[in-house]
């Protein structure tokens, strides 16, 4: 049995592999379309080509190059930062894009231990208006800067 000496490239290569699998089994009932009318599979399938392509080359480079061992793995920075991701994902169109974006930082920060409370409130702040600012001032896009509050 081959072993694997580049296990990180190893793992990397399996996870491409696997997304792209999930995105063929997703796309399964879109339309493809020609290269001259695209359908709107088109494009979506063809990136997951071009992903189970280079998770075969990452695979195949973990089975056949030399690498570094796997890094421990650390529970807490996982743990905040998709809890983070996912706060922000079923808040945004209850708080609205300022204080999502501002619950984001504050609830990722203690992902590591050098965070400081202040650098945190700073970045929350800035990052949300200048997001704010941008997304929905500069370009328009229609998504609610402040909280709805519904009136019945």
């Amino acid at each position: 049995m081959k072993r694997i000496t580049a296990p990180n490239d190893f793992i990397a290569g399996l996870f491409f592999i696997v997304m792209a699998a999930l995105g063929f089994w997703l796309l399964r009932d879109v339309r493809l379309g020609t290269s001259m009318r695209m359908g709107p599979g088109y494009l979506p399938t063809a990136l997951s080509c071009l992903l189970l392509a280079v998770g075969l080359a990452m695979t195949a480079r973990g089975l056949f190059a030399s690498g570094p061992p796997l890094e421990r793995w650390y529970l807490r920075p996982l743990v905040f930062v998709l809890g983070a991701v996912l706060l922000f994902a079923l808040g945004i169109e209850k708080l609205g894009l300022f204080l999502a974006i501002v619950a984001l930082v504050v609830v990722a920060a203690p992902a590591t231990p050098e965070s400081r409370w202040y650098e945190v409130v700073v970045a929350a702040l800035a990052l949300a208006a200048f997001s704010t600012g941008l997304f929905i001032y500069a370009l328009g896009l229609p998504l609610s800067p402040w909280p709805q509050f519904a009136v019945f």
